[in-house]
């Protein structure tokens, strides 16, 4: 008799976990959405340079190097995977990949390819928790000079960033969300240029209303503490402080479906940065009482063509103005430049059952 009841333990054992591990499956096995974007644009400024630089007729050619032009046309990949398996009934779980590549074609050292890592949970309506990480390993500025070494030679200035970031959203009234935002970065510079490795903090707050069924306001502000990690490594370009603190506050409107000159949304956002360096160091004129205002101008006009399918169009105007009590300061780190371009998206969807 106790042989015969083991048995039928053991086949209710294996009937229960048959089932089980069918339902485990049926919910971790779910169709995966993606998404294309390829956008192509022309980048005015490529490199940040000052209108007196570009002006300049005599210019070290080290500088430059095999920098032909200052502007470009540029081109770019962009593919988003989106998970979405039914870990709880209440509630999405999404896990995203994101890979972006962009190209240059008049300078293909400022290419760069990031990847970007995601979780996001949705509790109930506009109630979100996301985590994500982001990593860019290459990305170039510009020539410049090694301040420890005693040479005129100019080398590249490269730097890897990695961001993680974290963020709560929930509704405040019904047609009101908020989100609240921590991210930290690391950028970490080349050999050449290790005074610059700089460990940022990033504070956002963001509001969103809805007006009615077309029209949408928001506004995010930001506080932002980016601290200089090398100061005082033992080189003598680190015994310059080049920590900063930066606010941010970006206001933006978005009208959808406006049908007089038929376009599914048009986007506008105004942004502005200020951001104090806290060098006092008298011996450090390029940043001791400097500050900047950044402002930037964004709009997009999005088009549905299909279902799956869209464009928009986007113009984006950038000014940074500087500060100083130094003239040539001023000049060296003020620039304007704009973007304008067009985007192509494809959406679709993988099911692995099919």
């Amino acid at each position: 008799m106790g042989s015969i009841n083991l048995i039928k333990i053991l086949i209710f054992v294996i009937f229960i976990n048959s089932n089980f591990t069918q339902e485990l499956l049926d919910r971790l096995i779910v169709p995966i959405d993606y998404q294309i974007n390829f956008s192509t644009g022309y980048d005015s400024n490529l490199f940040l340079f000052s209108n007196d630089f570009q002006s300049n007729k005599v210019v070290e050619s080290q500088i430059l190097d095999d920098i032909k032009f200052y502007d470009s046309d540029y081109y770019k990949t962009n593919i988003k995977l989106i998970y979405s398996p039914v870990i709880s009934y209440q509630g999405e779980t999404n896990f995203i990949l994101k890979v972006q590549n962009k190209i240059y074609r008049t300078f293909h050292k400022k290419n760069t390819l990031s990847t970007n890592l995601k979780f996001e949970k949705k509790f109930s309506s506009y109630n979100w928790l996301k985590a994500g990480y982001y990593f860019s390993p290459h990305n170039y500025l510009r020539r410049y000079k090694d301040l420890d070494l005693h040479s005129e030679d100019y080398f590249d200035c490269t730097y890897s960033n990695s961001k993680l970031f974290l963020s709560y959203s929930f509704p405040l009234t019904k047609n009101t969300w908020s989100r609240l935002t921590w991210s930290s970065s690391k950028l970490y510079y080349n050999k050449h240029f290790t005074e610059f490795d700089t460990h940022t903090n990033n504070f956002k707050w963001y509001f969103s209303h809805k007006l009615n069924k077309k029209v949408n306001y928001s506004m995010n502000i930001g506080y932002e503490i980016g601290n200089n990690i090398s100061f005082e490594d033992g080189l003598p370009s680190t015994e310059i402080n080049r920590s900063y603190e930066s606010k941010f506050l970006k206001i933006s409107r978005s009208h959808y479906n406006i049908n007089s000159i038929n376009i599914n949304k048009l986007y506008v956002s105004f942004s502005t940065d200020l951001r104090n360096y806290i060098s006092e160091s008298l011996y450090d004129p390029l940043h001791n009482g400097r500050y900047h205002f950044d402002y930037q101008l964004y709009v997009s006009i999005r088009k549905r063509i299909k279902s799956s399918f869209s464009t928009n169009l986007f113009f984006k105007f950038r000014k940074r103005q500087t500060i100083s009590e130094f003239e040539w300061v001023q000049d060296l780190k003020s620039f304007n430049k704009f973007e304008m371009g067009v985007k192509f998206t494809f959406n679709g969807v993988y099911d692995i059952y099919r």
